[in-house]
This record gives C-alpha cells, structure tokens and sequence, in this order.
C-alpha cells in the first residue's frame, strides 16, 4: 500500500516565536487517534497511539517545544504547536494518519525576525541634566578650552 499526500500547506514563522503545524482529519474516538508526526519523514516530532502522547523516540530537537490540543481531537484537529523556532526546524513536516492512508504535508520557514528601525524623535536643542551636585561638570562644560600645565 502507498500512502499519497492528501493535502499540503505552507507555513512561516520567525526564530524565537511559536507556530501551528495544521493537521486535520475527521473526528475519531481519543482510543483511535494514532497520529504520526515526523520531519523530513524520519525524524519522529510527536506521536500519538491510542490518544495518548508517546514521546519514547522523540526527536532531541523537538523535546519540550511541541503542545497538542487532545481537546480538539473531537473536531478532528490533530494539529500541534512548535515553540521556540530555530532556523534548523525549516523544512517539510509530515501528519501520518495510517488507519485513514493520510499523509498532510507542511512546509515551514522560519526566517529571522525583521528589526525595527530604530524611532527618533523630534529634533531639539535642549539638553536635561537630573543630579544633585552638576556644578563641577557645568563649569567643565561651560568654561573656555582649558590648558593644563
């Protein structure tokens, strides 16, 4: 038997932020949810087996940075959510759902979040000291060039 790719998406995200990698199926009893997540079809990202989380050979990439929603399941959303994105989790994930012949294609691209320029305000020619003893630097700042011998 050969499973075909039913469906394929494509999803962003920025280094640091989070994001949804999209599964859905119809709705299934939680003892018949059997969901195989991988990347780049060999690494193992999440598995669920009989509605319960089986993370034996998880991948060490993914340790501690997927969640699943089990409380969507009735709605037959098996989608899970990757947190703390690196530059290396670009590339093709994969939703296996073999007791349907399911294969859910996603593609991610994580990018490096854009820098805001940086604001400047209006421009003035008013400069404000707060301190309690500014007398030796005003005399320093307001004095003639001074020469030391």
């Amino acid at each position: 038997m050969e499973l075909q790719v039913s469906s394929q998406e494509r999803v962003e995200g920025f280094t640091r932020g989070e994001v949804i990698l999209p599964c859905r199926y119809n709705a299934m009893p939680a003892e018949e949810v059997n969901i195989f997540w991988r990347y780049k079809d060999d690494r193992n990202v999440y598995n669920i087996v009989r509605g319960k989380a089986d993370m034996a050979d998880q991948d060490r990439q993914f340790r501690n940075r997927i969640r699943i929603f089990p409380e969507e399941w009735s709605n037959g959303n098996f989608s899970l959510l990757l947190t703390d994105l690196k530059d290396s989790d670009s590339g093709s994930y994969s939703c296996f759902i073999p007791t349907k012949d399911i294969h859910h294609q996603v593609e991610l691209s994580v990018q490096e979040k854009p820098t805001p320029e940086p604001k400047v305000g209006p421009k003035s020619s008013s400069v404000s000291i707060k301190g309690q003893n500014l007398s030796p630097f005003l005399f320093l700042l307001l004095s003639p060039a001074l020469h030391f011998l």
